[in-house]
C-alpha cells in the first residue's frame, strides 16, 4: 500500500499550494516572509516532505489572499476533473468564484 502522503489526491494538494503562491506572484522567500516562518518550511510543505495542518493551511490561504473554503473547494474540483472521487459531496462543491 503507497503511503497516503504520496498518494493522488495529495499530489494535487501539493500543485494547488504552489499554485496558489504563484498566483499571488510570491516566491517561496515571500510566502515565507507573510507567514513568519523559514522559506525551508515552505519548501517542505510544497514539496511533500512535511505536512500542514489545518490551520496553518488556513494562514498560508489567507497570506494569498483565498479562504480555506475557496482553497479546498478549488482542490475538489481538481481531484473531481481527474475522474477521483472528491472531498466533498455533490452539494458542497458549488463553486461561486
Amino acid at each position: 500500500m503507497r503511503s497516503p502522503l504520496h498518494n493522488e489526491k495529495y499530489a494535487f494538494l501539493l500543485e494547488e499550494l504552489q499554485e496558489l503562491r504563484k498566483r499571488k506572484g510570491w516566491n517561496q522567500r515571500a510566502l515565507a516572509a507573510e507567514l513568519g516562518i523559514g522559506q525551508d518550511l515552505v519548501s517542505r510543505a510544497e514539496s511533500g516532505k512535511r505536512r500542514l495542518d489545518v490551520f496553518e493551511l488556513a494562514l498560508w490561504c489567507q497570506a494569498c489572499g483565498t479562504t480555506l473554503e475557496r482553497f479546498v473547494k478549488r482542490l475538489d474540483k481538481r481531484i473531481r476533473s481527474n475522474q477521483l472521487p472528491g472531498l466533498l459531496r455533490p452539494d458542497d462543491v458549488e463553486d461561486n468564484h
